[in-house]
């Protein structure tokens, strides 16, 4: 039983249009996903193109071929503007736009050439080219081109290139008519669409991909402060244990002094204002030392230093005390607030010691803090306290 390739064409339009169809739903239903919207117009586009083109026999061919074309057109830039989006990139429409008017320009100037169909067939597989080199350098200098959505879709993309490549050397080499007849060129054509097919399903599965990594870092992070909470803290402060073997290691935990008092007589928000505050702090002070650093929960932050920093722990501590105690905290309703901590400091080696036995260390070192006075950093094994609040 031989195939028939109109039938072959219908199952696949119609499969295509439902897939497609099914991405861009998944875009609106999920609006932070507007790489899916990007691609789901962009199929659906494709999709209309394509049923103009197989009613060419009763549809004008302004409309089957010209109009049908510049729609293509238009969905090839949407795939380009899709992975820019995925990228958090911005699009830039006008150069697109100017690519599709030049694609459709030297499409209708074509238009009476004797050789049309070949030499359209080449302009659009030209054009194809183009987008889909644009979307391969945006996966290719991606932050995470090494995901497998990533090296999957870059693979895809490969090939299809390679289709049309082989595509547009059918065009320039078939006699004039001859190409419109080719059964060779029309199973190439089948099965650059079903390589499309992959390519859809690997744009969803890159988009599922991301949101599967986004939902864990927002599982690892405070979304007050953006900070890594305690169960991140913990988790990578293990890793970099095992890691890191005969190098120092710091822990400082602070607490914030009277926090309870803040939330009684300013309020909830301005004690969130604080937080926030800190969390700042700790960005800023931090950025230029090897530091782990996190809120681990309520008022009090963790940080873990290691190599050179260790070495000036009781030091870095101090600087963040007089930090915090010096900046007034402006809140949100315009209330100036004034806030101290206390940070108790353990140090240790890779190897020699774990996080829990650093953690007990510098838990009873900010004990020790707070029995004498609060607004101070005492340090695991000293009897009196580095640093006294003047």
């Amino acid at each position: 039983m031989s195939l028939h390739l109109g039938t072959l064409y219908f199952v696949q339009l119609t499969t295509f249009s439902l897939l497609t169809l099914a991405v861009l739903l998944m875009g609106l239903r999920y609006p932070q996903e507007r790489a899916l919207r990007h691609w789901g117009v962009g199929g659906i586009l494709a999709s209309v193109s394509m049923l103009l083109i197989a009613l060419r026999a009763v549809l004008p061919a302004w409309l089957s071929v010209d109009v049908a074309n510049i729609i293509l057109f238009v969905a090839l830039g949407l795939t380009w503007s899709g992975a820019l989006a995925l990228e958090q990139r911005q699009v830039p429409w006008r150069l697109l736009g100017v690519l599709v008017a030049l694609a459709s320009g030297v499409l209708l100037a074509i238009s009476s050439a004797p050789a049309y169909f070949e030499l359209r067939a080449a302009l659009y597989s030209a054009t194809y080219i183009l987008f889909n080199l644009l979307t391969l350098q945006v996966f290719a200098n991606s932050a995470h081109r090494q995901r497998l959505g990533y090296r999957l879709l870059c693979s895809l993309i490969l090939l299809l290139l390679l289709g049309q490549v082989a595509r547009i050397t059918l065009a320039m080499h078939d006699s004039q008519g001859a190409l419109a007849s080719s059964p060779h060129f029309a199973m190439a054509n089948f099965g650059l669409i079903m390589l499309e097919f992959a390519k859809i399903l690997a744009f969803i599965f890159v988009c599922f991909e991301s949101l599967e990594i986004r939902l864990y870092q927002l599982a690892m992070r405070d979304p007050l402060t953006g900070l890594y909470n305690r169960r991140a803290f913990h988790d990578r402060a293990k890793t970099q244990l095992a890691a890191n073997r005969d190098i120092p290691l710091a822990l400082l935990v602070m607490d914030l002094d009277h926090f309870k008092r803040v939330n009684d007589v300013y309020g909830h928000l301005a004690g969130d204002d604080v937080l926030a505050h800190l969390g700042r702090l700790l960005r800023n002070q931090l950025a230029p030392f090897d530091a782990l650093y996190a809120r681990s929960g309520g008022e009090e932050f963790v940080v873990l230093l290691s190599g050179h920093a260790a070495n000036h722990a009781t030091l870095i501590a101090e600087n963040l005390r007089l930090a915090l105690a010096s900046q007034p905290i402006q809140s949100s309703d315009g209330q100036r607030l004034q806030q101290t901590c206390s940070i108790g400091v353990s140090r240790g080696t890779s190897g020699d010691c774990d996080l829990r036995q650093l953690m007990m260390e510098a838990d009873m070192a900010l004990y020790q803090a707070k029995e004498q006075g609060r607004n101070r950093v005492c340090a695991a094994g000293q009897d009196m306290p580095h640093n006294t609040a003047s």
